[in-house]
């Protein structure tokens, strides 16, 4: 295993075997803990706090030491995805009507207002995650403009992006990075953005390819010169295989220096990693 500096990892599972994850880190060794046995998609950090966002079972709040302190069911119509906090207020991705819903974290987790990428209340986006910085929304999904049949890999049309949106003037000030195919886990770190493109098995900053992976790749965290990148069992393995040489069939986390390009992988025993908070 590559040197890592002993820190406590995060890791959300969504779908089928899904859960939230500690991995602590000490003197080289990773330590695995089950914290939830639910399926989770985003999380956040919320002061001293914990945000999770399970679709089956709505919003959690964990307290500094992971207890759940309070839980409100949503509807699971929504397909809830990612999670950005923002001056108290919860920006949750509500994947099914290509909408992000606005919840008061002061007032019992009411939805106060909404923002929406297309009037339909069918997934035509696939708005999947987002990131808040300097009063803007950076927000990755599968297809912008709106158009069905995103979902299918044999759509090699890649029309998935990473936009601007201004939370002051509600609107969509720029495209960021587009024809990407199933972009996720948009963030900011060092003045650069990081994502994945999950379709391609990369990680990319700002334009350039930083990280390829041997799966589905989605989560995804940075701190220092470590990258933590998410792999999920891949679907539609005849599909991938026209494009990629080899799939490696297991659900993990890789671990990897970018200064020296050296990597290891660590197996999470669930199918689908969402999400990576370093805590």
């Amino acid at each position: 295993m590559i040197p890592i500096d002993d820190c406590q990892l995060l890791i959300s599972c969504c779908n089928h075997k899904g859960g939230l994850y500690l991995v602590h880190f000490k003197q080289q060794q990773p330590e695995i803990k089950k914290i939830l046995n639910v399926g989770c998609t985003g999380i956040t950090k919320y002061g001293s706090s914990f945000v999770v966002i399970s679709n089956s079972h709505g919003i959690f709040i964990l307290d500094e030491n992971l207890n759940v302190i309070m839980n409100k069911a949503l509807s699971t119509e929504l397909d809830l995805h990612g999670v950005a906090i923002d001056n108290d207020k919860a920006y949750i991705i509500e994947t099914k009507t290509n909408s992000i819903g606005i919840y008061n974290l002061k007032n019992n987790l009411e939805r106060i207002d909404e923002i929406r990428f297309s009037p339909e209340n069918d997934d035509v986006c696939h708005v999947n995650d987002l990131y808040i910085a300097n009063d803007k929304l950076y927000v990755s999904m599968f297809s912008y403009p709106p158009k069905k049949n995103h979902l299918s890999f044999a759509n090699k049309t890649n029309l998935g992006v990473i936009l601007e949106y201004s939370l002051q003037e509600r609107k969509v000030v720029k495209i960021c990075h587009d024809k990407l195919l199933q972009p996720h886990s948009v963030l900011h770190y060092d003045n650069k953005m990081f994502y994945c493109v999950s379709g391609e098995f990369l990680v990319k900053r700002n334009e350039e390819d930083i990280f390829k992976c041997l799966g589905y790749t989605r989560g995804l965290a940075v701190r220092n010169q470590t990258l933590f990148v998410g792999q999920s069992e891949s679907r539609q393995i005849p599909v991938l295989l026209n494009k990629h040489t080899n799939i490696l069939l297991d659900c993990g986390i890789y671990v990897h220096d970018i200064s020296t390009k050296l990597s290891s992988f660590i197996h999470i025993p669930s199918e689908e990693i969402y999400g990576i908070l370093v805590i």
